[in-house]
């Protein structure tokens, strides 16, 4: 999963909160690794003991053991009907909590200009409004998981009232003491397990929703192009002169999206400065991006020294190019690791 957000393209980030990868990466990744196993060994030590009960229990009293299978039937079909309503709101309860951890550094980053417009009390009303939903998101996931309770303890006690009435209603010659206390006492466990193994059951496919959640983003698609291009690497010196040639480039942003740069043909000599000029949304920034390979042609290609990037590895272009954001970036460190984040340099070349 990390793998696929750190080779995501930027389009990824633009349509991804940062909170939804924070909540993957920290509470779900919780579940799978502490919550979930657990669970399931818990599910597992259930269904061993209901066994071991079921063959002890044929082997005295087989004559109650059809009611156990009607009992054992209407069991799955509560949990198949519980299940497909909890899956849903185990899917919203973590949905609805990424808005939370997205909002408040926002507004924490941005107090200044909140106090400066007088405007806290709209960002507090959002912050309980965006809590208020994910709280009902998380009372109905409590709550049918306690209408499942409900649901299971009745029909154990409705079963057990059954093996009751019967042998009671037994002639006494015919039923001896500690048979029926053997019974009863099979029929109370095999009650108390199944219970225990449907609640288990429903509780571990709750948490698998983690596990869903995780995969999805493991399935994010990467930048399609490779790191490094052993065929035909550029030389080491490369680019030298520093000329880069655009023929007929086209770019979009998504498929479904128009042309944003529409069939550019310029050079750009080597050696000089160069300003672009234009107003806002006019395609500057987008042709920056263009030179990195952040955004991929949809025609036309880009020539630097006679290279044509879209043949290179990203590591290989990216590494030989250096860009000044308009946001400074400080790496937590010394003044040489951020002039030398990758440690490619000696001080003296420093």
């Amino acid at each position: 999963m990390i793998s696929a957000v750190f080779h995501a393209p930027i389009s990824f980030f633009d349509s991804t909160p940062s909170s939804r990868v924070l909540s993957r990466s920290s509470t779900d990744r919780s579940t799978v690794d502490t919550d979930i196993p657990y669970r399931v060994a818990g599910l597992v030590f259930a269904r061993i003991q209901m066994l071991s009960v079921i063959v002890h229990m044929c082997q005295v009293t087989w004559q109650i053991f059809p009611l156990f299978l009607i009992f054992l039937a209407i069991s799955v079909w509560l949990q198949a009907y519980y299940i497909t309503t909890a899956r849903e709101l185990a899917r919203m309860v973590g949905t609805r909590k990424a808005p939370i951890l997205h909002h408040f550094p926002e507004t924490i980053a941005g107090a200044p200009v909140i106090r400066c417009f007088t405007r806290e009390d709209l960002f507090v009303q959002r912050l309980y409004s965006l809590v208020d939903d994910y709280s009902k998101v998380v009372f109905s996931s409590g709550s049918t998981m306690e209408w499942l309770c409900i649901q299971v303890n009745f029909l154990f006690n409705f079963v057990f009232f059954v093996v009751l009435v019967v042998l009671v209603s037994l002639p006494k010659s015919s039923v001896k003491p500690s048979l029926a206390g053997l019974i009863v006492t099979y029929g109370l466990n095999l009650n108390v397990l199944q219970g225990w193994m449907i609640w288990n059951t429903c509780n571990v496919e709750n948490k698998m929703i983690s596990v869903e959640r995780i995969l999805q983003f493991m399935e994010v698609p990467s930048e399609e192009a490779i790191l490094v291009v052993k065929e035909s690497p550029p030389s080491p010196m490369w680019p030298q002169e520093g000329k880069i040639e655009l023929e007929d480039l086209r770019i979009r942003y998504g498929l479904s999206l128009p042309v944003v740069l529409k069939g550019i043909t310029c050079t750009f000599p080597g050696k000089k400065k160069i300003g672009i000029v234009g107003r806002t949304g006019s395609g500057k920034s987008t042709l920056i991006q263009a030179l990195f390979r952040v955004i991929e042609p949809s025609s036309g290609r880009i020539l630097i020294d006679g290279t044509d990037i879209a043949k290179l590895g990203l590591h290989e272009l990216r590494s030989r190019l250096s860009i000044i954001s308009q946001d400074p970036v400080l790496f937590q460190g010394n003044v040489r690791m951020n002039l030398d984040p990758l440690e490619e340099h000696s001080n003296r070349e420093i």
